[in-house]
């Protein structure tokens, strides 16, 4: 039987945005650490986010476990989604009222077996996020059978609207560019998502992280480089450097042989 997947997120300690050095070696530590101090600022001034590197080492072989054509190659699909609170103009009375919104972005890699899905080369996906007491991020990776479907008909519209490359929300009107990403992708997992017959969800949680630590379990939220790992068990982050974009192995400096996400939170200005 399929193992079952742990997601842990790690932090990456003395690198920033503001000091990352390719060419350096960072430590990670578990990003529950109390070493990493939350930052209740960020509530205030909003986030920016990016996503730095994506790795898939273990695409499930789900044809070969059903005794089928084994799998050789994927077509991954990246949802990351963080919640938005988009202030609006109330029509009666003048007052605002916030809406909560999932900024979303997704994007597909077509990847063989034992290659790597990739890096993203974005550096403010989301821009000015404004977080109330705690920022959720859902995130989803998803194999898509590419036997059934081939999705670059979807992939062209999100690059033609910018969706599939950079999701900035400094437009006129910012409210209705969330929704039309929202609504594409809406219509990407319709046709493509996890629920389909044959599709293999490699990734679907949400991560809580707080500026305010106060839910068990959840992560805490500062500036820094995050890096979401899957294991069978708990991830050692002791034994993982940060260098190169990429997550190695301190003894051996080879690259991770897990899946891992690897995204950026800095400080709106």
């Amino acid at each position: 039987m399929p193992k079952s997947k742990v997601l842990s997120l790690g932090f990456v300690t003395t690198a920033s945005l503001s000091n990352y050095d390719l060419t350096g070696k960072y430590d990670l530590i578990s990003a529950k650490e109390n070493d990493v101090t939350p930052d209740e600022t960020l509530l205030d001034s909003g986030v920016d986010i990016g996503l730095m590197t994506l790795h898939i080492a273990n695409a499930p072989e789900r044809r070969k476990f059903l005794g089928l054509v084994e799998d050789r190659s994927y077509e991954i699909m990246v949802s990351f989604s963080p919640v938005h609170l988009h202030t609006v103009q109330q029509i009666q009375g003048g007052s605002s009222i916030k809406d909560v919104l999932k900024a979303k972005y997704a994007r597909f890699f077509n990847i063989d077996k034992e290659d790597s899905a990739g890096g993203f080369t974005y550096k403010k996906m989301f821009v000015k996020l404004i977080p109330k007491g705690s920022l959720s991020i859902d995130v989803e990776l998803t194999e898509i059978d590419n036997k059934k479907v081939d999705p670059n008909a979807l992939e062209t519209l999100l690059d033609d609207t910018s969706i599939g490359s950079v999701l900035d929300l400094s437009p006129v009107n910012p409210k209705d560019y969330i929704m039309l990403a929202s609504n594409v992708v809406n219509k990407v997992q319709e046709v493509f998502g996890s629920d389909k017959a044959g599709d293999d969800p490699l990734w679907n949680d949400t991560l809580v992280m707080e500026a305010k630590p106060t839910i068990p379990g959840s992560y805490r939220l500062r500036e820094g480089f995050y890096a979401i790992v899957e294991d069978s068990t708990q991830t050692d982050f002791s034994k993982i450097v940060y260098n190169n974009n990429r997550l190695t192995v301190k003894e051996s400096n080879n690259e991770l042989n897990k899946n891992y996400l690897v995204f950026s939170v800095g400080k709106s200005i």
